[in-house]
């Protein structure tokens, strides 16, 4: 008897104790994670990953060398354009919001989010 592999969902995030935190608590969730520190990290392992892209992005906006709008742009713009993700950002300026939604994030949400905020968020979106 087979099981489905676990959902994957690519964390992109610049402060490590954030990124350890997401994957700890996505891990006991049975979501299996891959992380990027930046936004040029996330870009690469999106187009490796084209073929099978992770079914959810966790995105911070205050990324170092590619911002989370130029990595969402790139989502919508080079890659399924209905992949999920959730920015998960302490701060957005109103011109970041307003492009962040043009581009149509599926969620944001502000740190700290609650824990049952940001897991229901995954569940709804991969599902």
């Amino acid at each position: 008897m087979s099981t489905a592999p676990a959902p994957r969902v690519l964390v992109v995030e610049d402060d490590p104790g954030v990124i350890d935190v997401l994957s700890e608590l996505l891990t006991r969730e049975g979501y299996e994670v891959e992380r990027a520190n930046h936004g040029i990290d996330a870009i690469v392992k999106l187009t490796a990953a084209a073929e099978a892209p992770p079914q959810l992005v966790i995105l911070d906006i205050g990324l170092p060398l590619e911002s989370g709008v130029a990595v969402l742009e790139f989502i919508r713009s080079t890659m399924r354009s209905s992949l999920p993700v959730i920015v998960l950002t302490a701060s957005v300026t109103p011109e970041q919001e307003a492009e962040i939604q043009r581009l149509g994030v599926n969620r944001l949400l502000r740190k700290p989010a609650a824990t049952s905020l940001l897991l229901s968020a995954v569940a709804e979106l991969i599902e």
